[in-house]
């Protein structure tokens, strides 16, 4: 966008604990018909790196801007900065966890220009949203019938108050500028800061429109990720935003009919809060409700009566400081939605103790002795001895657990035993849905991979996937791409740790010897080229034609978990594959890598691997045999792609994960050691390219 030039729209994007949802709301907006517009990303000092995603979007559009703060400010006074920085003709509000959809702003121009008329244009464009679910479901708002009934042409609130008993927020309209700056309209701090707001523009406005179209999804979390689900005194906040909304009105004889409309709401609004467990805690419910009576005495309008419904005699409790009434009733409402008790594993030992050193660890659906939680069991042994190791595996895989290694079978006494008592669980994979977590103990989800394929559900299965989900405490995670997926795919409170995969380790701190002795246990010498194949669609290229393209010293290695995978990296000089996430792991050793992308093997991806490949692209098994023919599969510009790929999916990965997750989760230690930089890594060295200078 040129200098000095005004867009249609301004668009600011707040962004604070917002990272999972960004791009995708970024993207909704960049991805618009309609182009004329800026959109002011405001850094809120926010911890988790959404500032560092707002960078990379700026550099990539220009009609983006990052603001950052150098402090937390909180959403309305970070909305006040981007404000202050909007050039357009009208403004507009997103939250970063929310996204327009398709043909928004192409809609929103077209009202505007038409509902334009000499009186000028209008101060305010009010349309439509839905709420879109954790789960997939998705409710329209509750007012919506009233844009086709009664959103016609142009108008003010007092002729149209039923566009003001919508929910109070901003996000749902575009407003003028110059209507903004000449009443000096701006947030106030805290919460609920959508209130004052609200009320201010929409009673101060004389020319107000409505677009009956659904422009934003309002996303609804699952784990309260909308700052205003947040437990604790915050949630104070709405008695001081309603006291600025009553001020506002009080000040103006003119808005004197509306005192009663304000009072009844914002009594309905404090108690849609107080009735929200995940707000006000069970301890300050009562206090909450007196501060609310507080309130209420503080604004009551004269003569107020209370309506003969069941909101009007909540209304009357508040006003009347009843509270043990109040309270019996939720009590009651509660009864009569007891859960069923839900089968569970894990319950021999239910009354004994839990051993504070032992830990249960799993691989694979219990098949295997392998990925991060062997290598967390590893470094466990040698950085805190006084832990027990206890591996689960099924019957018919008892031989995948080396001799010496302590294990039990699954679904055995043992095993039930080991579900009861210990303090630790650690897992690439979850537990079984029935298992029942105790008080006390810890479960750490390792994972075991970088997610690029996209990560499904079934239909009817999702509340039995997440009711497992909510049991990590811990979830590991070897950059921060994936951190975004994991936290958006599985919305629960456990806590992120960016540490790298302890698995790959060894692909940091392999030495020449070490990779030498792996290559001659699988018959290979410094002079063949390994080449690793690893595609997640099979039979697709002939492995003899395959070797015979690379030279008559090259040899085929089909990847398999047996031997150990990150023996078959490291035997490995180059890897080619599709889709698979051994990729991801492979970037670590900084060695060949090629993607055989034809259209016969596209995948549901959750980003275009093609569009950001570490290596060569083949798009067919003769590319393919030709790049390994020619050797454009190790030239420079195949280099520089895997670098840049190094950065961004290798950036915890530093040979000290599985130290760090150890000192954290075992030894609870909170000052672990930092990332090593790249340029400070030193990964295992090729034994052919070495060979080969």
């Amino acid at each position: 966008m040129a200098l000095g030039t005004v867009p249609r729209f301004s668009i600011v994007v707040p962004c604070h604990a917002s990272r999972a949802w960004l791009r995708p709301c970024l993207d909704s907006v960049l991805g618009q018909s309609f182009t004329d517009f800026e959109v002011i990303g405001v850094d809120d000092a926010d911890p988790d790196g959404s500032g560092r995603i707002l960078d990379e979007y700026a550099a990539a559009d220009a009609r983006v801007r990052a603001l950052h703060l150098d402090e937390n400010v909180g959403l309305g006074l970070a909305r006040n900065a981007g404000l202050k920085e909007c050039r357009g003709e009208y403004v507009l509000f997103l939250d970063a966890d929310d996204v327009y959809s398709p043909g928004s702003l192409e809609a929103i121009a077209g009202r505007i220009d038409a509902t334009t008329t000499h009186r000028g244009q209008p101060d305010l464009v009010l349309f439509d949203y839905e709420r879109v679910f954790w789960d997939g479901r998705v409710l329209g708002s509750q007012r919506h019938d009233a844009f086709a009934r009664e959103g016609a042409g142009v108008f003010t609130a007092a002729e149209r108050p039923i566009f003001l008993t919508f929910l109070e927020v901003v996000w749902n309209k575009a407003y003028r500028r110059q209507f903004l700056t000449r009443h000096g309209f701006a947030f106030t701090s805290g919460f609920y800061e959508d209130a004052p707001w609200t009320y201010s523009t929409m009673l101060t406005a004389e020319r107000i429109a409505t677009l009956d179209r659904v422009v934003v999804h309002y996303r609804q979390h699952r784990t309260g990720g909308n700052i205003h689900a947040t437990s604790g005194r915050r949630q104070w906040d709405i008695f001081d935003q309603y006291d600025r909304v009553h001020a506002f009105i009080q000040s103006d004889p003119e808005l004197a009919g509306w005192r009663r409309f304000a009072f009844d709401r914002s009594l309905d609004h404090i108690l849609a809060v107080l009735a929200r467990p995940e707000r006000i805690d069970t301890d300050d419910r009562a206090e909450f409700f007196h501060a609310a009576h507080a309130f209420a005495k503080r604004w009551k309008p004269e003569g107020y009566g209370a309506d003969r419904t069941a909101r009007g005699f909540k209304r009357w409790l508040l006003i009347h400081d009843d509270y043990a009434t109040y309270s019996t009733l939720k009590l009651s409402a509660r009864m009569l939605h007891v859960p069923r008790p839900r089968k569970t594993v894990g319950k021999l030992l239910r009354r004994s103790k839990l051993e504070p050193n032992l830990v249960a660890y799993a691989a694979y659906w219990f098949k295997q002795y392998a990925c991060n939680p062997r290598a967390i069991y590893e470094k466990a042994a040698e950085l805190a001895p006084h832990l027990r190791g206890v591996w689960v595996v099924d019957n018919e895989h008892v031989g995948a657990i080396p001799e010496g290694i302590e294990y039990v079978v699954a679904d055995s006494p043992a095993y039930e035993k080991l579900l009861g008592k210990a303090t630790y669980f650690v897992s690439n994979m979850n537990w079984p849905k029935n298992l029942d977590k105790r008080e006390g103990q810890i479960h750490l989800q390792t994972q075991h991979g970088t997610p690029l394929k996209t990560v499904t559900f079934p239909d009817e299965g999702k509340d039995e996937v997440m009711h497992e989900v909510d049991r990590w405490d811990f979830n590991l995670s070897s950059n921060r791409y994936s951190s975004e997926i994991w936290e958006r795919t599985y919305p629960a409170y456990y806590e992120e740790l960016e540490y790298g995969y302890p698995r790959n380790d060894r692909l940091l701190t392999a030495t020449l010897d070490e990779v030498r002795a792996i290559r001659a246990g699988l018959g290979y010498d410094d002079s063949h080229l390994v080449i690793l194949y690893a595609p997640t669609l099979p039979d697709r290229v002939d492995l003899d034609q395959l070797a015979a393209a690379a030279g008559e010293h090259a040899r085929v290695l089909v990847a398999s978990q047996d031997p150990r995978i990150e023996d078959l990296m490291l035997a490995a000089d180059v890897l080619i594959t599709d889709y698979s996430s051994i990729t991801f792991d492979y970037a670590n050793l900084d060695r060949p890598i090629l993607l055989h992308l034809d259209q016969n093997s596209r995948r549901s991806t959750y980003f275009d691997v093609a569009e950001f490949p570490p290596g060569v692209v083949a798009r067919s098994a003769e590319e393919l045999f030709a790049a390994l023919r020619n050797g454009t599969f190790a030239a420079p510009e195949a280099a520089k792609h895997r670098h840049l790929y190094r950065e961004k999916f290798c950036e915890f990965d530093d040979g000290r994960a599985a130290e760090r997750v150890v000192r954290r989760v075992f030894l609870g230690e909170t000052d672990v050691p930092a990332i090593a930089p790249p340029a400070e890594r030193s990964p295992a060295p090729s034994a052919y390219f070495v060979h080969n200078g």
